[in-house]
């Protein structure tokens, strides 16, 4: 009987993250694509940081009916943060493809912007628990998020390579993406890095 129970314990909490999983592509289809990404991932971090939604094995309807609430009020500001994002890397590209295409100097250059481009990526790690879990202007919550890739160098990187392996799994098991991909990366990281921004009182402790 306790096998059993441990059994469905586990697959509640599967049942949770692929719920989540498709509560956030829902999200990113609303918000047609790009301006969906940044408010889908606000309303799946907001859910993940409250415990009672795993603890209490809550139904899809209460689910979504948190997370689209959280996504609605946040639509406007998390956009506007997607959209800064995306022009700092768009130029940044731009600018990795004109120094791919310089004869003289494509050393130097290049490997600086790549290394930039990689150090933005960085940051939307921690615009999300920032975000959520601090108060202040816009531009103090900035300040912190670009100083946090610097100050967690470990826990940035085993982030980022978290990732890369989870994309690798995801590109020869395609079930992956629809069913667990952004969510599974997304609880695992938020145990990693806001558990070390909650010690170091960047953020306060989970409510």
């Amino acid at each position: 009987m306790v096998w059993s129970n441990k059994v469905m314990i586990v697959l509640d909490r599967l049942l949770s993250v692929i719920i989540l999983n498709l509560l956030w592509i829902m999200g990113s289809i609303i918000g047609l694509g790009i301006f969906g990404i940044f408010p889908a991932t606000y309303a799946l971090n907001v859910l993940i940081r409250k415990e009672e939604f795993f603890n209490d094995f809550p139904s899809f309807r209460k689910l979504a009916k948190e997370y689209f609430s959280a996504y609605k009020q946040n639509f406007l500001k998390m956009n506007g943060v997607g959209i800064i994002y995306f022009l700092v890397l768009y130029v940044l590209w731009i600018d990795l493809q004109l120094v791919r295409g310089m004869t003289v100097g494509a050393a130097i250059f290049y490997y600086p912007v790549l290394c930039f481009i990689i150090y933005v990526l960085a940051t939307i790690l921690y615009t999300f628990p920032i975000a959520i879990y601090t108060h202040g202007t816009f531009k103090e919550k900035a300040k912190l998020v670009l100083s946090l890739p610097l100050l967690l160098p470990l826990h940035t990187v085993f982030s980022l390579l978290f990732l890369l392996v989870l994309l690798a799994v995801a590109y020869k098991y395609s079930i992956v993406i629809p069913l667990f991909l952004i969510s599974t990366y997304f609880l695992c990281v938020d145990k990693f890095i806001s558990g070390e921004l909650v010690k170091k009182r960047i953020i306060r402790g989970f409510e």
